[in-house]
């Protein structure tokens, strides 16, 4: 595969969703519905406890909320 046809992003949000124009957040914004929201909240969350951004207890308040809410997404489909 020829690297020279690859797309590299300009910015990685919350450190793994790939941006190539300007444009694009925007159309994130504009478009985002139920499941993509809470997939970009999932997203900074695991990224700012990746960064050491909360305590031991924050980290642990954040993950017993995300399990519940996951079980509860899960639960609906």
């Amino acid at each position: 595969m020829n690297m020279e046809n690859e797309k590299t992003p300009i910015k990685l949000l919350f450190g793994n969703i790939a941006i190539y124009k300007t444009e694009d957040v925007d159309s994130l914004i504009d478009n985002m519905d139920f499941e993509q929201s809470f997939f970009y909240i999932m997203q900074a969350l695991q990224y700012g406890h990746n960064s050491n951004l909360f305590s031991l207890q924050e980290s642990e308040l954040i993950s017993k909320a995300l399990r519940i809410l996951n079980k509860g997404i899960k639960s609906e489909e």
